[in-house]
């Protein structure tokens, strides 16, 4: 044994990408910040009615107002211009 440890592969379209490239790791932060009671109820609700975590929901609306994009298909094709572009 070489002492190499050899990264696992997946299949993404035409490309075989390395299993770190969507790590979630990668991509997320935790923060601790303190929010008014009345703000973390009304995202609970709100996320409730939407079927997902008042997290994921907070994420959303932090995203459309710091950076205008909330689109999930949008931040993919730009993953994927990125990850194309640095294999290309």
């Amino acid at each position: 044994m070489t002492g190499k440890i050899k990264k696992k592969k997946i299949k993404y379209g035409d490309e075989e990408l390395d299993r770190d490239e969507f790590d979630v790791k990668n991509a997320k932060f935790r923060v601790t910040a303190f929010v008014d009671s009345e703000v973390v109820e009304a995202l609970r609700k709100q996320a409730k009615t939407q079927g997902k975590g008042y997290q994921t929901l907070m994420n959303e609306i932090l995203r459309e107002a710091v950076l205008g994009d909330s689109s999930y298909e949008s931040r993919l094709k730009k993953l994927e211009k990125a990850v194309f572009k640095k294999r290309a």
